[in-house]
């Protein structure tokens, strides 16, 4: 996906979004999510690096129940899902083996990884930040952030939810993937009504 595409679907989706913000009550506007069952039986894996260049592989982490977040700094939906993952991997990261993945797309719309270090530290991020690559986010079909997969200890891609939801329903959603449980999929939003902007 090219940078100019990547920039006409930005400038289109704020748009949308401003104009949803401007005729919808706030309370529909700001939790709306849309969720997704997997579509594939397959083991998902990629390799992206963090702020030090250290490589990480999703597949470091099977046996292990994933939750992997795409977001960016400038991004106030994903703002919004912080301290709720923050507290999850506080929670349930040592009681039952739960693994967060944070990854940051300001290199794919942004300014680059200037502003990701200086953010961790102001959202006292507590679980690992990779840094995200057009071939990757392409590869997982990740068009809009926030985008959150909820990967199974079995490597497969269990759910994929697109936008900020509710207070709670990522804890939800996090509960049903330790304990095994299948997500049945719910209606899918618009992406006017989708707290979420396209990549």
């Amino acid at each position: 996906m090219t940078t100019l595409r990547l920039t006409v679907r930005l400038a289109l989706i704020l748009a949308l979004a401003m104009g949803a913000v401007a005729t919808a009550p706030v309370s529909n506007s700001s939790f709306a999510q849309s969720i997704m069952p997997a579509r594939s039986a397959g083991v998902l894996d990629f390799e992206l690096q963090d702020l030090d260049g250290n490589p990480m592989r999703l597949s470091q982490f099977r046996g292990h129940p994933v939750i992997v977040d795409f977001w960016a700094t400038w991004c106030p939906p994903c703002r919004k899902q912080i301290p709720e993952l923050r507290d999850l991997y506080a929670k349930y990261h040592k009681t039952k083996g739960l693994e967060i993945i944070g990854v940051a797309c300001d290199t794919i719309q942004g300014d680059s990884t200037s502003a990701i270090g200086p953010f961790i530290k102001k959202f006292r991020i507590n679980y690992p930040i990779l840094i995200a690559s057009e071939p990757v986010v392409d590869s997982l079909g990740v068009e809009a952030i926030p985008t959150t997969l909820f990967v199974g200890a079995d490597g497969k891609l269990v759910q994929k939810v697109l936008g900020a939801g509710k207070p709670g329903e990522l804890s939800e959603n996090a509960m049903d993937l330790i304990n095994g449980a299948k997500v049945p999929g719910s209606p899918s939003h618009t992406p006017e009504d989708s707290n979420s902007f396209s990549i």
